[in-house]
């Protein structure tokens, strides 16, 4: 869509809602200005006439002028919990990117599968996955995808896409869309993988503040299930269903790798450091609350300090990178400020909008307002429920960000739970997590657009390999949500308690 006619319609739209004359008595004049915000900023987190990030300021001017939120009010999000605990792991993941730590992780776990065809495939789709739950899934493929295609020009005696014989095309598509795929589901697996992730568990702490707290180690209880199932089963349809041409045997491939791996040299300062600093951090995050395993309890750092939380841990592991040298005579340390500008400021940005259009929809009476309008879903199945959100929220993530989908999404299903007498858990985590189902157009995530522009896949490659994919994904997260999800997590199908004392008034 071009951006001018977004540009318009999103102030047209938000514009009518504002003038709109409705009786108060159905839906309050501050719900109403409410709802003019969040149709503006949906509109244009669709169409983009403005980067999403902006859009995700319009809050913090909007709110205040329309009598919404106070300016203090409409800031505080901005500045959750929640947003640190992703800036000291987007830190952690710059300082792997300075050094190149996560790149000699990637060629190792490649190396150790193998080099034909499809175990190489495997090998990408893994170390593209585990590098993906710490970084952000672009940077990881932006790493990868470049490993790829040298691999793809070395072992094919054809380089240009539209001479390459069947099998070596499917290769070629299959190893890039492979890494594309893996690094999205990789980010699904920790809590600092993707920003959606981040926005359900800051959204339920601001809409339902006796929700039980859903914390690092026990998000991984799911997150590591999900991918031990999800990669295999996406690398069994890429190399066995969608790209099963392939060849079955790759020549010089071996060679490459080891090229490529003895090009790096022994492991430098900074790598030994911030390795050592990754794993501390990890550790913390899993061991920073107390863990009751039936009759044992192991006791966490939380009983020699009650205040520790994730984004404590995280925020320590990003000072000791800037804490620790790598050469102490030269001043130089293992994290510096120059680096740390390059991370994705942007998605803090994103988290902030979203967690104060939350606030708005509260404040303002919006949510209350249409509690009554879900009543018309009264006795549909929660299985169903479940299915139809994830569907949409997978077609709309298609088209525009995920995290702004998330944003939008936590709200609108938080106030669909209560009136459905459904746990809100279920219902805003399927939004969360099939948001980062986006498989079948270039757009839909930075992965897809970076292995689209290799020319190595067609469009009509990547829906023929993606729609099984968004559906395979639906279809693992249902069954996952209502059998270890609702163990993991100490959940209920129907409403809780906690859910009863709640924001939404």
């Amino acid at each position: 869509m071009d951006k001018r006619i977004g540009l318009i319609l999103g102030i047209a739209t938000f514009i009518a809602i504002l003038l709109i004359p409705i009786d108060p008595t159905i839906l309050p004049v501050s719900a109403r200005y409410a709802a003019a915000v969040t149709v503006l900023m949906a509109i244009f987190w669709i169409t983009q006439p403005i980067p999403i990030e902006a859009t995700a300021l319009i809050p913090i001017v909007a709110f205040p002028l329309l009598g919404i939120l106070s300016p203090a009010e409409a800031c505080a999000p901005y500045a959750d919990k929640i947003i640190f605990l992703f800036l000291g792991g987007f830190i952690i993941a710059m300082s792997m990117q300075r050094w190149g730590l996560h790149k000699r992780i990637a060629l190792k776990i490649i190396g150790f599968t193998g080099t034909s065809p499809r175990r190489l495939v495997l090998g990408f789709m893994i170390a593209t996955a585990f590098l993906s739950m710490w970084m952000s899934n672009t940077a990881t493929a932006m790493m990868m995808i470049p490993i790829a295609i040298a691999i793809i020009a070395t072992v094919l005696p054809t380089k240009v896409y539209k001479d390459m014989t069947t099998e070596q095309k499917a290769f070629a598509g299959c190893l890039v869309l492979a890494v594309a795929y893996a690094a999205s589901i990789g980010g699904i697996a920790t809590l600092i993988g993707t920003p959606a992730n981040g926005i359900l568990v800051a959204q339920m702490q601001i809409l339902f503040p006796e929700a039980p707290t859903i914390d690092f180690f026990t998000w991984l209880k799911f997150g590591i299930p999900l991918l031990l199932i999800f990669i295999p089963i996406a690398w069994l349809w890429l190399t066995r269903v969608a790209y099963r041409k392939m060849p079955k045997t790759l020549d010089h491939a071996k060679d490459v790798l080891t090229q490529e791996i003895t090009a790096l040299g022994p492991m430098s300062r900074g790598e030994k450091n911030t390795l050592a600093v990754f794993i501390l951090t990890a550790f913390l995050w899993i061991f920073e609350k107390n863990k009751d395993l039936g009759p044992i309890t192991i006791p966490g750092l939380e009983m020699i300090f009650p205040g520790i939380d994730d984004c404590t841990v995280a925020i320590f592991g990003a000072l000791l990178l800037f804490l620790i040298p790598v050469n102490w005579k030269k001043q130089e340390f293992t994290m510096n400020w120059e680096w740390a500008v390059r991370i994705p400021w942007g998605i803090l940005l994103l988290f902030g909008g979203g967690m104060c259009l939350s606030a708005a929809f509260i404040k303002s009476g919006l949510a209350q307002a249409i509690v009554g309008y879900f009543s018309v879903l009264n006795g549909v199945p929660i299985v169903l429920l479940v299915i139809i959100i994830a569907v949409v929220v997978m077609l709309l993530t298609e088209v525009t960000s995920n995290t702004a989908i998330a944003s939008v999404m936590m709200p609108i299903l938080a106030v669909t739970a209560l009136s459905l007498q459904v746990n809100p858990w279920i219902l805003m985590m399927t939004a969360a997590v099939c948001s980062s189902f986006a498989f079948m157009l270039p757009v839909a995530t930075p992965p897809n657009a970076i292995a689209y522009s290799t020319e190595y896949v067609e469009m009509k490659d990547m829906i023929n390999a993606g729609w099984a994919m968004n559906l395979l994904g639906v279809a693992i997260f249902t069954i996952l949500l209502f059998t270890l999800v609702l163990w993991a997590f100490g959940l209920t199908p129907g409403l809780p308690d906690w859910a009863l004392v709640t924001t939404i008034e």
